[in-house]
């Protein structure tokens, strides 16, 4: 043991003399991580680090994150401090352009530096990138377990040929490696949270309890998974104990199929009920529900649960066409039992531009889900990701843009136009239909006409902005504007909606009313069909006739319309804060 007592004696040692020498000659890697937004992060750092660590103890790491609407010259700044020997990071559609160029700037003033790249954007062939970009020293196809046999051989490119996934030039010539994929139990990876690798300062994190899919699609990055495979439930639950002990209350479990297996799903939903307080995210395959996945579910509390349900389509010859698994009738009655839930947030997703698939036949999707109902409908156009089997062998007719995002431009069933007004469909669900104060409004106006979605989009394209998302106010302007002129019932039922967002009488000549002491003859006269938790007095009462209940189609889009006068008032506090709306028959 040694024992230094004064500064002189511990600066003079052979012991000061080794560290030193150590910490020179020590190697450094900074994990270079770039999200779409402040409140994601990526499982690739952690589960990297964690792994590389284990094999090769003498890198140090650091870890720079940011996201794609950062200054760049902020993290170019960041990166020269740390000054390390290699940059790795992870390259999705949405950070590829930023981070490489960011990279590349980085590489023109530290030629010694290395930068090694993974992530779905290098599943295909990487020839062209990587001739196209001489500043990246390698790509990694695959998993984390071959970045450590990289850093053994970091001053030896001529070695990294028998690296799995590796992919590199050397001499001019190309050489790919394959796949790295680990071979052994998953749960022979070391876990990054128990390591504390992962962010305690956003608002989710995510978590996988597998690895790969059973499914096929051809448009998919895991239909190059040789099916799936998972974790132990043990080490499941040890990692949500990480999460939790850091005060993480909302986890996203990213497996592509959870309920693939329906007695391994039970077992898990168990597992998530017993930590009550956090909310969880799971992506479901309504095809494969059952009444024992319903059971399961619904003994959840309220709030808890966020199910992502991916339909992509409900015709049957592009459900075909993408080697899909499960008839459109099981996924249409799934997705029913899913919305029956009470306690959860259903988002489902669809796609156009598949193979096979007509214009008309994404409006029919589009009509299909309105009716079922889910609390939120994502429509995108198709992306032909990098290695996916739809890229290496596309249909006849299949046009995209080969950069990213690589949306599809046209198919043999689609003009350019029709997917362009997809693209504007899309936006008027998010900004209409998905929004919660404006939800039950967009449905009615589906409910009175089945052609309101064509009509209503194609009156704002003429009128508005597609690409703009609107404030409130503007919005229910526009479906005032368009009731005017095509529905009387939904014109008035939008004037009902703009005084419970609180907006102003003055806009529709309402009348305002002086605030006075309820008496008890005022509780007995007006019947409450909404009150908030606030307990704040009012600032401001507008008194509303209407000819029909538009209080209860506010409240239920489906509502029995029923024809009378009934008088509404709506009692706000300063901010538009909607506290009551009563009614008097």
């Amino acid at each position: 043991m040694f024992n230094f007592s004064t500064k002189d004696t511990l600066d003079n040692s052979p012991l000061h003399s080794i560290v030193t020498n150590m910490l020179k000659s020590q190697k450094n890697i900074t994990f270079l991580e770039v999200n779409s937004s402040y409140s994601h992060t990526m499982l690739s750092y952690g589960y990297l680090r964690a792994f590389t660590e284990k094999m090769s103890p003498a890198w140090k790491w650091e870890h720079i994150c940011a996201t794609a609407n950062d200054v760049p010259e902020k993290i170019l700044s960041n990166l020269a401090t740390l000054s390390p020997d290699v940059i790795c990071g992870t390259l999705y559609l949405f950070n590829h352009e930023y981070s490489l160029n960011l990279l590349k700037r980085y590489k023109k003033e530290n030629q010694r530096t290395r930068i090694f790249l993974g992530g779905p954007e290098f599943l295909g062939d990487n020839k062209k990138f990587l001739r196209r970009n001489p500043e990246i020293s390698a790509v990694l196809r695959g998993d984390e377990t071959s970045f450590h046999l990289i850093l053994a051989n970091i001053a030896s490119p001529s070695e990294w040929k028998d690296v799995p996934g590796a992919c590199f030039i050397l001499d001019e010539k190309y050489h790919d490696g394959g796949f790295a994929k680990f071979a052994g139990d998953l749960d022979g990876i070391p876990s990054p949270y128990e390591k504390g690798y992962f962010s305690t300062d956003r608002p989710f994190c995510q978590i996988e309890t597998s690895r790969g899919c059973s499914g096929r699609c051809s448009f998919c990055t895991s239909a190059l998974s040789e099916g799936t495979r998972c974790f132990s439930l043990g080490r499941i639950k040890c990692e949500i104990e990480c999460l939790h002990d850091a005060g993480i209350r909302d986890i996203r479990i990213v497996d592509r199929t959870f309920n693939e297996d329906k007695p391994r799903a039970k077992a898990l939903l168990g597992l998530f009920r017993e930590y009550c307080d956090t909310r969880f995210h799971l992506e479901i395959n309504p095809a494969l529900v059952d009444d024992e996945l319903m059971g399961q579910l619904s003994m959840f509390k309220q709030g808890k649960l966020h199910i992502e349900a991916g339909i992509q389509t409900f015709c049957t010859r592009s459900l075909n066409a993408i080697r899909r698994f499960g008839s459109s009738a099981k996924m249409a009655s799934g997705l029913k039992r899913l919305v029956s839930l009470e306690n959860a947030q259903i988002h489902t997703d669809l796609i156009a531009g598949l193979p096979l698939q007509k214009y008309h036949d994404v409006l029919a999707d589009v009509r299909k889900l309105i009716v079922l109902n889910p609390h939120e409908i994502q429509l995108e156009n198709l992306k032909i990701l990098p290695g996916t089997p739809i890229c290496s062998n596309p249909p006849r007719g299949l046009v995209w843009n080969p950069l990213p995002p690589y949306e599809v431009l046209k198919t043999a069933q689609m003009k350019r136009s029709e997917l362009l007004r997809t693209k504007n469909l899309s936006r008027m669900l998010d900004s209409f239909l998905n929004y919660g104060k404006l939800k039950n409004l967009f449905r009615f106006g589906y409910r009175k006409d089945r052609e309101f979605i064509v009509k209503f989009l194609e009156y704002l394209e003429r009128n508005s902005d597609p690409e703009q998302k609107e404030h409130l106010d503007r919005r229910l302007l526009l479906i005032k504007e368009y009731a005017d002129k095509n529905d009387p019932l939904l014109s008035e039922l939008t004037v009902f909606f703009w005084l419970a967002c609180g907006f102003s009488a003055h806009r529709f000549n309402m009348e305002t009313e002086k605030i006075n002491p309820w008496t008890e003859a005022d509780k007995t006269r007006e019947k409450t069909i909404y009150s908030s938790a606030d307990s704040i007095p009012p600032s401001r009462i507008i008194k509303g006739l209407f000819s029909f209940n538009a209080g209860a189609l506010w409240l239920d889009a489906n509502a029995k319309i029923a024809r009378k006068k009934l008088i509404y008032r709506f009692y706000s506090a300063h901010g538009n804060r909607m506290l009551s709306i009563t009614r008097t028959d």
